[in-house]
């Protein structure tokens, strides 16, 4: 809870450019200089450690987005932030910038995780329809003269496992309810007591189950040391033919050599939303095959100012002394998304 009535200090430190005018258009930049005394980084680019210790100085919130990069909130730089009690993202995973040091010190971490992982899994969704009604194939050959009505595949009834649950798998479980399918999760981190409402899941200790017999695997695992290209040849070598392969995760969770080979030889199918290295190399083998569908990392990409107004109105939580909605604990931390 906030104590005090004074004036709140705001610092925001994501540098001028397209990225923070589609994050805070004119309206949303007038609201939060309304919350408080706002700072903004005019570096026009992202601040070194040093410059954002000096900067946190006497603020009490900070608003970070670390796509185009941010310095951790390590012991020095927090050593210098005397009054900091928030830290507030409208990105996803926080664990690229946060530390221990922050959960040791009780400043509050809030994101649009939750938000944004519902997006991520409508993206996961329509990729699955996409691939399975050939829709992008079907189209290309129409526009060739070409007019193939032969059957397509359906969703409806299919063997779907996941690896990996987190906040994207949840909301996916919920969307594929009409679709009466069958799941097979693994996630070693998960109880399975905490999804018993979903009839038609199985949840496994081993990964080679959710991989074996499905006719869709799709990937939700964080990008930690773990899971860093946990689906290599021999994994890929356990989908069945025909298998369809969705990535909204980290292009890191696949050995991209290995995917590419299976791609070409015709024996499954992927839709790719995420890389190893984006954008994605013009050299790359993936580009050559035509079982694969290939998206820019877009699966959540949606207007960028929705995260922003989640993101206001939790720092207006905070102001008025409420709990806040979409606080990231130490436990999900840990499990975040990070750098190698």
């Amino acid at each position: 809870m906030r104590k005090g009535k004074g004036i709140m200090n705001i610092l925001l430190t994501l540098e001028s450019g397209s990225r923070r005018e589609q994050l805070f258009p004119e309206e949303l930049l007038h609201r939060l200089k309304s919350q408080g005394s706002l700072k903004i980084n005019n570096y026009g680019r992202a601040m070194t450690e040093q410059e954002l210790a000096a900067e946190l100085e006497d603020v009490e919130v900070c608003i970070v987005f670390a796509w185009s990069g941010c310095a951790p909130f390590t012991k020095e730089v927090l050593d210098c932030a005397n009054k900091l009690k928030l830290i507030v993202t409208p990105g996803g995973s926080v664990a690229s910038f946060i530390t221990e040091d922050v959960y040791e010190r009780g400043i509050k971490v809030c994101s649009a995780n939750r938000i944004m992982a519902q997006y991520v899994a409508e993206g996961a969704l329509a990729y699955m329809l996409t691939s399975l009604r050939e829709i992008v194939s079907r189209h290309n050959l129409i526009r060739e003269g070409d007019w193939n009505a032969t059957p397509i595949q359906s969703l409806i009834g299919a063997r779907v496992g996941l690896v990996g649950l987190g906040t994207v798998g949840r909301f996916l479980l919920d969307f594929l309810r009409p679709f009466n399918v069958t799941i097979t999760l693994y996630d070693p981190y998960i109880a399975p007591e905490s999804l018993k409402e979903y009839s038609n899941l199985i949840v496994t200790n081993r990964l080679d189950e959710a991989l074996s017999n499905q006719d869709i695997v799709s990937l939700h695992a964080s990008k930690t040391k773990e899971t860093y290209h946990m689906i290599n040849k021999e994994r890929l070598s356990l989908l069945r033919d025909g298998a369809l392969l969705i990535n909204t995760a980290r292009g890191s969770l696949i050995d991209e050599e290995a995917l590419a080979a299976e791609l070409l030889s015709g024996r499954i199918h992927a839709v790719l939303d995420v890389f190893e290295n984006e954008p994605l190399p013009a050299n790359s083998k993936l580009r050559q095959s035509e079982h694969v569908i290939l998206m820019p990392h877009v699966a959540g990409m949606i207007k960028l100012d929705i995260f922003t107004k989640f993101i206001l109105d939790e720092i207006d939580r905070y102001k008025q002394g409420k709990p806040m909605k979409y606080e990231i604990p130490v436990n999900q931390f840990r499990l975040m998304t990070r750098e190698l």
